[in-house]
């Protein structure tokens, strides 16, 4: 993945995720398929799936709480217009 930030680099992460049998079956045939590991296919989904929140600025005015109820995360949602 390409960064606009040329002071970006790779960083290892150990992570430990749990998936489903289906869900692992995909990744390992995506990797399978691209001639890559299964490590690489979850790095460039996790960056795919952030890479445009930097550019964001709307974004920096958020707050992600550590917990909140189902309400809270719509009345959240709905103040913001996100839908």
């Amino acid at each position: 993945m390409n960064s606009i930030n040329p002071k970006n680099e790779y960083v290892p992460l150990s992570v430990n995720i749990s998936l489903r049998r289906d869900t692992l079956r995909l990744l390992y045939q995506i990797a399978s398929d691209m001639g890559i590991s299964i490590n690489e296919v979850l790095s460039f989904l996790a960056e795919d799936s952030v890479i445009d929140l930097e550019l964001d600025e709307e974004l920096k005015e958020i707050e992600i709480p550590d917990k909140c109820s189902l309400d809270e995360l719509k009345d959240a949602i709905m103040k913001r217009k996100i839908i």
